[in-house]
């Protein structure tokens, strides 16, 4: 059966692409760690027994009404919304479904959702969610404080640091409305935020803005990760106005002071804006984050409180829904400062036909992520382990390849990958032509401290396709002789 965090990861990914449920705060996630550890726990799949990876065994109200028996316009809409986005008729699904899963899941986000309509919303913070977990989704087996064990056990997992190339500027808000305390948290959290990178092929800086910039570390520097986190917590609150827009530009200004070779390489520029309202003064941050946008930066939104108007943190993340994250404080923001983490280890660095890189992955599982164009006669990547064991996976899907979900994978040695094909028919599930060229590369570590080196090379440059290519010379060269023998 099938189970691990990559399982779970393209199954929740795929969940909230569907954008079927609201922002569950990591909820579901953990509920899986915490139930089945992911699925890798033995009783798991007990015989018997078809609760799966979400150890869900209420099956039936996510078809029915537990009181009326029949189907509410609540159920109804979420059926409607599961079968437009996932192509799933839930109606048809049966209670053994649920060993599956993407079916589990599902099971487990209607109960969820159900409860957050009637009981109130999912907290932000571990230990309250704790208590939704034992009051609403499991009231027989567990016990308080079950959940928060396992979800902190999670959290160091997911706050592990990660090495990868990528450059990041952190902007952050320091108007009036935070408060000292709340401002002095936001900094704690961006330095536990900065032990992800590995500095060594990363580059990190932070700007602090209220009406005007009042503090820049700059993304070029040679901060170690200590003296890093020392200069991000020892910023002076502004406490002042709000000019998003300028402190977003002062971001942007970094990034050109980046060596050139770091573009050329496709390495990923992220700028992530925290903030706890709306600007007050200067342009739109909308607009900072079109300049940003065609300048090769990723901008990324995460709003703190109630009180911030969602459409202008879509702007700040340019109209990108899977850019854009918020939490209801900033003590829960300690917490949920995990769902950017989780996303940065994911960001791929763009690579060109002929580029050659190499990597360190220092842990073992550990991963980097890759895309690239592919030209209508395909693509050969060259794969040499110097050091330790990796291997790859990869997609045309618009998904993450990972060992749940890949096209075809990328051991040691020459790989061919084959130009994209329009997909069969009108299935819903399929990507549209237009946008597979674009390949996705994701390659693991088995072993820590692995070493590799990747070659992107066009076309079909196997050994398989050396040895094609002499035969047809062979019988071309062979036929050119007997036709000059005949012709004598």
């Amino acid at each position: 059966m099938a189970s691990g965090r990559d399982v779970v990861e393209t199954v929740i990914y795929r969940i909230q692409r569907s954008r079927v449920f609201p922002d569950d705060r990591d909820f579901l996630r953990r509920v899986a760690y915490t139930e089945s550890k992911f699925g890798e726990e033995p009783a798991t799949y007990r015989e018997g027994y078809n609760g799966g990876i979400w150890q869900f065994d209420r099956f039936k109200t996510t078809q029915f009404d537990a009181q009326s028996n029949g189907t509410t316009p609540e159920l109804r809409s979420i059926h409607t919304a599961i079968r437009d986005t996932l192509g799933i008729n839930w109606m048809q699904a049966k209670e053994e479904d649920m060993l599956k899963p993407l079916y589990s899941a599902l099971a487990a986000s209607i109960y969820i959702e159900l409860t957050r309509l009637t009981r109130g919303p999912i907290p932000d913070v571990i230990k309250a969610q704790d208590m939704f977990w034992k009051d609403y989704y499991n009231t027989n087996g567990g016990k308080y404080g079950d959940f928060e064990r396992r979800a902190q056990e999670l959290l160091e997992k997911d706050m592990r640091a990660s090495g990868g190339k990528i450059d990041v500027m952190m902007v952050v808000d320091g108007s009036a409305s935070i408060g000292q305390h709340a401002f002095q948290t936001a900094l704690d959290s961006m330095a536990r935020l900065v032990t992800l990178f590995d500095l060594e092929e990363a580059n990190v800086g932070m700007v602090t803005y209220s009406n005007t910039v009042t503090s820049l570390i700059p993304l070029v520097n040679n901060f170690t990760t200590a003296r890093l986190q020392e200069a991000i917590r020892g910023t002076l609150y502004p406490d002042a106005g709000t000019n998003t827009y300028l402190g977003m530009m002062a971001a942007v200004d970094e990034f050109k002071k980046l060596p050139e070779n770091r573009g050329e390489r496709g390495v990923p520029r992220l700028l992530v804006v925290l903030t706890d309202g709306n600007h007050l003064t200067g342009p739109k941050p909308g607009i900072a984050a079109q300049k940003a946008a065609k300048a090769g930066i990723i901008p990324c939104a995460f709003g703190i409180g109630n009180d911030i108007d969602d459409s202008e943190l879509l702007e700040i993340a340019n109209n990108i829904s899977d850019y854009k994250f918020r939490t209801e404080s900033y003590y829960s923001l300690q917490q949920q400062i995990v769902l950017i983490a989780r996303w940065v280890k994911t960001l791929p660095q763009t690579l060109k036909m002929g580029f050659e890189t190499s990597e360190t992955l220092k842990e073992a599982n550990e991963k980097r992520h890759y895309r690239l164009e592919v030209p209508e006669n395909g693509t050969t990547i060259r794969l040499v382990n110097e050091r330790g064991e990796s291997r790859g996976y990869w997609t045309y899907a618009d998904e993450r390849p990972s060992s749940a979900l890949y096209d075809g994978t990328i051991y040691g040695g020459e790989t061919f990958i084959p130009p994209p094909q329009p997909a069969p028919g009108n299935r819903s599930d399929t990507v549209k032509t237009a946008s597979m060229s674009d390949l996705k590369i994701a390659i693991e570590s088995f072993e820590a401290n692995s070493r590799l080196r990747m070659w992107i090379l066009e076309g079909d440059a196997t050994e398989s396709a050396a040895v094609k290519l002499d035969f047809a010379c062979f019988v071309h060269v062979a036929v050119y002789i007997f036709a000059a023998v005949l012709l004598k």
